[in-house]
């Protein structure tokens, strides 16, 4: 396991796409940041719609990396090599979270950064509540991860690049939608919070978040759900 996940780091570092990703990331959330500066008031961009478009930056590199083993055959050199296909996504899936992480991280050092270089009013914000909702925001990107690859893995080739775009606008449609809709339905509003990215939808850097354990633990489950769909769908199916 550690040979194979070590080799699938390496993989992702020496891709350009990882690297260009990390670039259009913080350049998105410089300009979100710059064309709110009239206002000169700090909504964080998560706030904004370009938190929305951020899981489309991370979902076409860890499509682009999974589909691009399944068409060279890199995939299958795993296999004959020994590796268990249990292994092989538990790997991609540490590789996607990592990939993820660290594009959230450039993407909020970019916001908060920018902001200050431009003089954003930053006074009102409470460090605490910042931070617990920047938390709970990473965890929902996180959690989004394990969609990804179940949509990689049942479409091996680069069309998961443009399902996994597909799919994630309408998920993010319905669960945006079905929250005004249904904003005094306590039912709805409990089976939405198993869509982390229409709870991105909703938090605030500057707000406190509404029962944000809650939230976790319906991400969580959600991405238990997922990661189990992928094991065993992958175990017994037979690749092109």
């Amino acid at each position: 396991m550690n040979k194979l996940l070590t080799a699938d780091i390496i993989r992702i570092f020496k891709g350009k796409s990882f690297y260009y990703g990390l670039f259009f990331s913080t350049l998105l959330a410089m300009f979100f940041v710059f064309i709110n500066k009239s206002s000169n008031d700090f909504i964080g961009i998560p706030d904004s719609s370009a938190l929305m478009i951020l899981p489309f930056f991370t979902g076409a590199v860890i499509a682009l990396k999974i589909s691009s083993e399944f068409t060279s055959g890199v995939i299958r050199n795993k296999l004959i090599m020994g590796h268990s296909r249990i292994k092989i996504i538990f790997s991609w899936s540490i590789c996607a979270l990592i990939i993820t992480l660290l594009f959230y991280i450039f993407f909020e050092a970019g916001t908060f950064s920018f902001a200050y270089l431009l003089s954003y009013n930053l006074s009102h914000l409470e460090t605490k509540l910042v931070i617990k909702n920047l938390l709970l925001i990473g965890i929902l990107l996180l959690s989004n991860v394990f969609f990804i690859i179940l949509i990689c893995v049942i479409y091996e080739d680069t069309k998961s690049i443009v399902l996994m775009f597909l799919f994630e606008y309408a998920l993010l449609f319905i669960s945006s939608m079905g929250g005004e809709l249904f904003s005094d339905n306590k039912t709805a509003q409990l089976l939405l919070r198993f869509f982390p990215l229409g709870q991105l939808t909703v938090l605030s850097v500057t707000k406190a978040p509404d029962r944000p354990w809650l939230t976790i633990i319906c991400a969580l489950s959600t991405s238990i759900i997922m990661l189990v769909t992928t094991l065993a769908y992958f175990r017994k199916h037979d690749m092109k």
